[in-house]
């Protein structure tokens, strides 16, 4: 019995201990969460005291919606380019910079330094570079005698998308690398000297102890990368806010000039909706995927 009350007390004790951080989350995220779903299905302006339940007509609309198609499009092409160039160029840049360089410190610091900017700055700072006349872009090439590959880079919808990916890359490659780096530190040193023993050489000694070692900080940086694509809206609205001829219109855009520049709220939290779902599937079935693969030191 006193064991049972010594228990009770523990628990009312933890409860206590965690009842405002629930409470200010339960405010904070949780309510709008709700109310959000309810919103979507509704025909909210954002702005009358009147609403109307409309039920899932919202979303069947979103189905044939070809402004959402070409959104939920690009969101997809935009995250598989980020997701494969980030980790892509961050698994080498990692490798080079935890070999025996006196300067790596310091070069990490640089490569890092870019993911601390606001996403504000970083897009304001790529539009000059981007300009068509005065650009840095464009003026390297003419200097480099390149001036017919000069281009409108973010005017024309061709280039658009991938000019935005790049300034993302440009970004957050850093970022990776530091996760990368951080998981091959505690690789042990025991693997490569009984590789070498061996005879193995360099990429047979990546391709067998390194990349699958690797796992568990590819996962982290997949799931990330491909949360952060799916959500990027700061660089993208900067930039180009969609256009031009929704080049780079991706969900996040989409919704907020649905929501807050044509009055349309409850559609336009739909959208927002469905955005949830998105990530919440494609981010569990990465974990579930990658995780099975990983393997530990």
């Amino acid at each position: 019995m006193a064991k049972w009350s010594l228990g009770k007390r523990e628990h009312a004790s933890w409860a206590l201990f965690i009842a405002p951080a629930f409470l200010i989350y339960t405010i904070i995220f949780l309510g709008p969460v709700v109310t959000s779903f309810y919103y979507s299905m509704t025909n909210w302006n954002g702005l009358s005291k009147t609403m109307d339940f409309v039920g899932l007509r919202n979303f069947a609309h979103l189905a044939s919606d070809a402004a959402f198609l070409k959104a939920l499009r690009n969101t997809f092409l935009f995250t598989v380019l980020v997701v494969l160039l980030q980790n892509g160029l961050a698994i080498p840049l990692a490798l080079a910079l935890d070999a025996k360089l006196k300067t790596k410190a310091l070069l990490r610091a640089v490569f890092f330094s870019p993911a601390i900017l606001s996403p504000l700055v970083v897009g304001y700072t790529w539009l000059y570079i981007y300009q068509p006349q005065s650009g840095l872009l464009n003026s390297l090439l003419r200097a480099v005698g390149l001036g017919d590959w000069e281009q409108p880079w973010l005017g024309d919808p061709r280039f658009a998308l991938y000019a935005i990916v790049l300034i993302v890359l440009w970004q957050y490659v850093g970022y990776s690398m530091v996760i990368f780096v951080a998981n091959l530190q505690s690789i042990p040193g025991d693997y490569y000297e009984a590789a070498d023993i061996d005879g193995a050489g360099g990429w047979r000694k990546f391709r067998s102890i390194t990349f699958p070692l690797m796992a568990p900080s590819l996962t982290i940086n997949i799931v990330l990368a491909s949360i952060g694509s799916l959500k990027a809206f700061d660089i993208i609205y900067v930039t180009t806010k969609g256009g031009p001829f929704q080049a780079t219109e991706t969900i996040t855009t989409l919704l907020f000039s649905t929501a807050f520049s044509r009055n349309q709220f409850g559609y336009g939290t739909s959208i927002g909706v469905v955005m949830f779902f998105l990530v919440l599937i494609v981010s569990v079935l990465q974990i579930f995927l990658l995780r099975k693969r990983e393997v530990t030191a």
